[in-house]
């Protein structure tokens, strides 16, 4: 669907009744596609909405990786094959993971299993493989960049780090739309009926919650997540206020499980607070390692709590 003039909404599913949306702009002069979805999802959505559009392939100018994950960049040598004259680019910060799926692997999903004992298996890395088809990057990003769709059309780059260190958003001062990706992650990761399927899986807290406020400042009349329903209006800074809040709240309830329950492990602190702090399905619980890790280390850091010396999965954290 078109969201505003010229930036259209393409909804991907993938897994069990996952999805996320990416966007596909349409100028006169040149056309960007934001995000590649799960390796399937450019033969099964991403194509047939560009013919349906009218949209040949070959006039495919930019596909910009908004960050380093699955469902964002495992189209990537897909899209290149239909495609293969776009360029294809990302966040400086973000290539090494979007490059190589098994550094993706290696880097993202297998950064608990060492010190904390918290991880997908083999089996749950076998089917990352396989839904993430990385590709070579042609350039790279900083933020800031503008690009020109049209004669009087130009987009902005926009730095949103917080889930990664390279997140991108882009901004359309015309219509004054924000594609966000996963720049603000709400309460919960939504599910294809809107339902949590998980939870935010906001890595780095200090810059995610700068972000927040970056967004907040901005003038958004429209705001469109990848995997959150289109925020309009005043529902913009909703949208991002309660993303920073919970965030906030995250933080609240662990040093308050400091304070009750002495020394715990990142995987006690997941147990004890992710039915507290959500209602998504139990068994991806355990997603919130990326977000508790990050409000851990900052709480850390700010000298609110200290970490234990322990090796492995015994690290523990306490007041100080």
């Amino acid at each position: 669907m078109e969201i505003s003039p010229g930036i259209h909404r393409i909804k991907c599913t993938f897994g069990d009744n996952r999805m996320v949306y990416i966007h596909l702009l349409i100028g006169d002069q040149s056309c960007l596609l934001v995000d590649t979805g799960c390796g399937h999802n450019p033969d099964q959505e991403i194509l047939p909405y560009m013919t349906e559009a009218g949209l040949n392939p070959a006039d495919l100018t930019y596909i910009l990786i908004s960050h380093s994950d699955l469902d964002h960049q495992g189209g990537d040598a897909p899209m290149k094959q239909i495609a293969p004259q776009a360029l294809l680019m990302c966040h400086d910060l973000d290539r090494p993971w979007v490059e190589d799926t098994e550094a993706l692997i290696a880097g993202r999903y297998s950064q608990f299993e060492k010190d904390h004992g918290i991880g997908y298996g083999q089996e749950g890395k076998e089917g990352i493989r396989q839904m993430c088809q990385s590709h070579l990057l042609d350039m790279t990003l900083s933020g800031g960049e503008k690009i020109r769709l049209g004669t009087d059309w130009t987009v902005e780059v926009v730095h949103t780090p917080g889930h990664t260190w390279g997140h991108l958003a882009l901004y359309d001062p015309r219509s004054k739309t924000m594609i966000s990706g996963e720049a603000a992650m709400w309460t919960s990761i939504l599910d294809d009926d809107w339902r949590p399927a998980l939870p935010p899986t906001y890595c780095y807290v200090d810059t995610y919650l700068s972000t927040q406020e970056r967004l907040l400042a901005m003038d958004i009349e429209t705001l469109s997540p990848s995997h959150w329903p289109v925020q309009r209006g005043p529902a913009v800074a909703e949208f991002v206020a309660e993303s920073k809040n919970y965030c906030l709240l995250v933080e609240a309830k662990l040093l308050d499980l400091a304070r009750s329950d002495g020394p715990f492990t990142l995987r006690q602190a997941i147990d004890t607070l992710g039915p507290q702090l959500g209602s998504w399905p139990a068994e991806t619980n355990q997603d919130f390692s990326y977000g508790m890790l990050g409000n851990l280390d900052s709480l850390t850091k700010r000298g609110l709590l200290n970490i234990s010396q322990d090796a492995g999965p015994n690290i523990t954290w306490s007041l100080p």
